[in-house]
């Protein structure tokens, strides 16, 4: 984690009892680029520490509180982590780890609820996601920040550059179809996609950032997770939420055209975006099978892609061939 240590689990709770006054019990969670922690505590349903690594710059650093403080101020309503401040007043802590690395947290409340992936899916469900996704857009889209238009990997826009990473990963199924995926996705859509209206969204509106009432799993409770919040094309966000509500090949068609119906009855997607949304769902099929190959290869991440195996991604790479050659 560039240089940084990992974090003992006592010493996350020394640290979040003396900076921020809350004794509790911390045990570690799965994370894509940073360290993750659930703090519980004896009374209320606790909070989250996220630990970002040591090569985090301070501009990128402060992008989570202040999307998370933004929401608080514009859309009190809407169903997200609330930042919670130091004994100090601040926003963000800094410290260093056991190698001395200097390090940027962020302590969260936690949502209680039931995760989508566990979820039995229904449509009710998935029109109560397209809608709350659209919201949410609606609120993100005065959000302005110096990091908010930062590179990162899960960017649909960087889809064609998935062309160098492929020929790198042995044993990646229906290459392909991935390669010539990548070569037409370049080729065609990366110059419409770039004329689409952008904004600042959440890009990772996946069943394992979305909570449901487990006594009502039609209701959704909690959106987490906007550890790869960027400004990108508005449509590719709806495709991210799409392949979220994909949980078997019988129910994938019915499954995004309710979740699309639910997002436009909110916020309509204008004729530009909807003429390459299907395009943008299989690319993020795409990025998602790519991707996942890749960090698991570099076992960067630990545990955090575990179950992301050819059974999983079998049917969605045969679901996004579908949807490109309707496209044609």
């Amino acid at each position: 984690m560039s240089g940084a240590g990992l974090l003992e689990l006592d010493y996350v709770e020394s640290l979040v009892r003396g900076r921020y006054g809350i004794p509790g019990r911390a045990a570690r969670l799965t994370g894509d680029r940073d360290e993750n922690f659930r703090i519980q505590v004896e009374d209320g349903a606790g909070y989250i520490l996220k630990v970002l690594s040591a090569a985090e710059s301070a501009t990128t650093a402060d992008l989570l509180p202040a999307v998370l403080m933004h929401l608080e101020r514009v859309a009190s309503d809407l169903p997200v982590p609330r930042i919670v401040r130091s004994q100090e007043g601040d926003a963000q802590i800094r410290f260093r780890d056991s190698v001395g690395a200097r390090r940027r947290a962020s302590l969260c409340t936690f949502l209680p609820g039931k995760l989508l992936m566990s979820a039995t899916r229904r449509p009710a469900q998935r029109r109560s996601c397209g809608e709350l996704l659209a919201r949410l857009g609606g609120a993100l889209r005065t959000f302005e920040h110096a990091a908010s238009r930062r590179e990162i990997a899960w960017d649909m826009a960087g889809v064609p550059e998935l062309a160098s990473v492929i020929p790198r990963i042995p044993d990646l199924p229906s290459v392909a179809f991935l390669q010539d995926f990548v070569s037409r996705f370049g080729a065609w859509i990366a110059p419409r996609l770039g004329r689409l209206r952008h904004q600042f969204v959440h890009n990772d509106f996946n069943a394992r950032n979305i909570l449901v009432d487990p006594q009502d799993e039609a209701r959704v409770v909690g959106i987490i997770d906007f550890g790869d919040a960027i400004h990108t094309a508005l449509a590719a966000d709806v495709a991210v939420g799409v392949t979220g509500q994909l949980a078997t090949p019988e129910t994938a068609d019915e499954a995004m055209r309710e979740f699309v119906a639910a997002y436009c009855e909110v916020a309509p997607l204008r004729q530009d975006e909807l003429a390459i949304l299907d395009w943008l769902i299989a690319g993020r099929i795409v990025l998602n099978v790519v991707l996942t190959a890749w960090r698991r290869m570099q076992q960067s991440s630990g545990e955090h892609f575990d179950g992301f195996d050819a059974d999983y991604f079998g049917w969605r790479i045969e679901f996004a061939r579908g949807l490109v050659l309707r496209s044609k």
